[in-house]
């Protein structure tokens, strides 16, 4: 199965077609949208793709989206049960694959910045997010976790010149460096970073956001219950019209 996880930004209205042009080509399996709050951007790349979907909105106004060549057996919109600890968005699907039968799906979405403010934010977020994802841990049933998680990997080189002015703020108001906590939360349960996984030097360069100012990667495919073999391919897709589309390059995995 091939996995697109795309942050598509502020719904992607007018960018439609291009941020479909960018999914078709990945010739993807399940694609996690992230701010793709506008149903008509939603529905128009459904259709383009042939998929089923799902939207799951939080009382933020921002939303995950889930887009599947395989049935959809259920959904929950965790982020309307929990607003306060899911302020953005978090979306679980379940997927019925031949590859791993029902595989659930976590489409997120978490607290932006890089002050340390916004990291203990982070860090309160996936904590609950972790703990509704027990009940598929603990029995060790595969799963994935996808999303703009906001944070960066203490594996990654980060490109301080080519990150956003805000970022160098933060960068200078914590003491020289950026919070790395939230992602090794996930490596300390058993999370696989697939790109890690299947190419450890690409984990440590490449970025996904932003298209304009390339210095950090903040968007994730996790595996869990996944053995790191039966990842074949993890890649960022940068080409020139994915540089347009939006303001992040949609990360993606193949996985059998």
């Amino acid at each position: 199965m091939r996995i697109v996880s795309y942050n598509i930004l502020d719904g992607g209205e007018g960018r439609a077609d291009p941020l479909a042009e960018v999914i078709e080509a990945q010739h993807p399996d399940i694609v996690a949208l992230i701010e793709a709050q506008e149903l008509s951007v939603v529905e128009r790349i459904a259709r383009r793709l042939n998929m089923d979907y799902v939207v799951g909105a939080g009382t933020s106004g921002k939303a995950s989206t889930i887009l599947s060549r395989y049935p959809i057996r259920d959904s929950i919109n965790h982020a309307v049960l929990r607003p306060a600890e899911i302020p953005k968005s978090f979306l679980e699907v379940t997927l019925q694959t031949p590859e791993f039968g029902d595989l659930p799906v976590g489409v997120l979405h978490l607290t932006a910045g890089a002050f340390e403010a916004d990291e203990r934010a982070r860090e309160d977020e996936i904590a609950s997010i972790l703990k509704l994802f027990s009940r598929h841990r603990n029995p060790a049933r595969p799963h994935l976790l996808v999303g703009d998680f906001n944070a960066n990997s203490p594996l990654q080189q980060i490109d301080l010149e080519r990150c956003k002015e805000k970022t160098k703020k933060a960068w200078q108001a914590n003491g020289g460096n950026l919070p790395r906590r939230v992602v090794p939360s996930l490596f300390d349960i058993g999370y696989t970073d697939t790109l890690q996984a299947f190419n450890s030097r690409a984990a440590e360069r490449l970025t996904t956001f932003t298209t304009k100012d390339p210095g950090q990667r903040v968007d994730y495919i996790f595996s869990f219950g996944i053995e790191p073999r039966r990842i074949q391919r993890a890649w960022v897709e940068t080409d020139r019209l994915a540089t347009y589309a939006s303001d992040h390059y949609p990360i993606c995995a193949e996985i059998t």
